[in-house]
């Protein structure tokens, strides 16, 4: 069976955390190699010998914000259902003979795709993507099937509280803008949808211009630029996309959604602070502290372990596009949303008066610097990483160098940022739930 990965909100840029690591035994050995292949085609390169493996990860900046709301992620179901001379069944069938796994994902601001293959199979790997990247057929009868499925993930959308939270809280807080829409689209939409239409999206998405490439894994450099070549150069040099114009955001706010559940689904948030920015890294250490080091997180002691309050709290930086957000998210019964929220305001304008403790600041930069080699323990993660790098504008020595990012907050830094973070006035809420009863 074939899997499509669709990623609504959190979903790529999560990573901009970057809690990576070294792949080998440091970060200092890991050997990336900025390549530039005949054809002009630029890329990322690590070599790894050590199981015959070879993962890359490529993205084209763009995606569903700059299309009708829902084609972006109807096109990312189309592209290995049958291209070239090879009709879906075909497609698909040489995929599992030969234990391919290639997939693609729509974002609200990037198109990615992924591929992982043995070595001794490339050839036929990079044959399939490139078909599926230059030549992708969007034939009738693969095309309705995908339609259909589609179709009944609206469905299951529609019947999840955490997913109407999420797209209800994006367009509240961007109402009318492209990055308020959901990615998956409407039904509606969906239904209208025609070849015309993801043959046009194709060629307006797929370019030279906006694409970034990297590569782990057990192949030789001159053999895997001449196979970027053939897969990527004969793509349009430069891009046709629709410019998303400027966003403002909305006030602080709170919307209640009324839907039948067990509980109510809450998201909270407002704009946060952009990845390259210099005080990215100690607001970093001062979410982890509030609402993202899991059980040791004030949100998590004092909402559910204190009160009891939730089943779940947590916070994170997120950055669509430019627009840099802080944003959390916690599940509690639908009496408890009223008090939940109430300590949530309260510990937010703790942290923004007062800040973090030293022992806080000391732990949580500990735990961030010593989780960071979880992150490149394998080729997959090593790709996604360096693809997160590119697509920020950063070098390849950001991996060296970002535990001395961490290391170098001060207890005057977290507490600055704090401030310049967190605006409980500004929060903008979304519930979805029941409405409490009095018993």
């Amino acid at each position: 069976m074939k899997h499509h990965t669709i990623n609504l909100i959190v979903g790529f840029f999560f990573l901009i955390a970057f809690s990576v690591g070294p792949f080998s035994s440091s970060a200092e050995a890991l050997e990336i190699r900025q390549l530039t292949s005949p054809k002009g085609i630029k890329l990322w390169f690590v070599k790894d010998t050590n199981l015959p493996i070879i993962q890359m990860r490529f993205l084209w900046r763009g995606g569903a914000a700059n299309f009708d709301p829902g084609l972006i992620r109807f096109l990312s179901t189309m592209l290995d259902e049958g291209a070239g001379d090879l009709d879906a069944t075909t497609f698909q069938t040489r995929k599992e003979d030969y234990g391919i796994k290639l997939s693609f994902s729509a974002e609200k601001d990037s198109f990615s795709g992924s591929l992982s293959t043995l070595s001794k199979h490339k050839d036929e790997a990079f044959s399939l993507l490139a078909l599926a990247v230059n030549k992708p057929r969007f034939a009738d009868t693969p095309l309705e099937r995908m339609r259909q499925a589609l179709m009944a993930g609206h469905r299951r959308s529609a019947s999840d509280s955490g997913t109407i939270a999420s797209e209800t809280w994006w367009q509240n807080t961007l109402a009318g803008h492209a990055y308020g829409n959901a990615v998956r689209g409407t039904p509606e939409f969906t239904q209208k949808v025609t070849q015309g239409m993801l043959r046009k999206a194709h060629r307006q998405l797929f370019a030279q211009d906006n694409l970034i490439i990297s590569v782990v894994g057990d192949i030789e450099e001159t053999d895997l630029l001449s196979q970027i070549d053939k897969i990527f150069a004969e793509l349009p040099v430069k891009n046709s996309l629709q410019q998303i114009k400027p966003f403002s955001t909305s006030d602080g706010s709170f919307v209640f959604v009324d839907f039948p559940g067990p509980q109510t689904e809450i998201i909270f948030g407002h704009i946060g602070i952009p990845f390259n920015d210099p005080d990215y890294y100690p607001a970093l250490v001062v979410n982890h502290i509030l609402g993202g080091g899991g059980f040791s997180a004030r949100l998590m002691t004092e909402i559910r372990e204190k009160r009891g309050l939730v089943y779940s709290v947590y916070s994170y930086l997120n950055e669509i596009g430019s627009l840099p957000v802080w944003m959390g998210r916690m599940g509690t019964s639908h009496k408890n949303v009223e008090e939940a929220l109430t300590v949530l305001h309260v510990e937010l304008q703790r942290m923004r008066e007062d800040g973090p403790t030293e022992i806080e600041l000391k732990n949580a930069k500990n735990y961030i610097m010593g989780s960071y080699a979880l992150g490149f323990d394998s080729g997959r993660k090593i790709a996604s990483k360096m693809l997160t790098a590119q697509y920020f504008g950063l070098p390849p020595s950001h991996f060296e160098k970002r535990n001395s990012y961490i290391e170098a907050v001060t207890l005057e830094d977290a507490r600055r940022v704090a401030r310049r973070l967190l605006k409980p006035d500004q929060l903008i809420i979304t519930a979805v739930g029941q409405k409490a009863t009095s018993e």
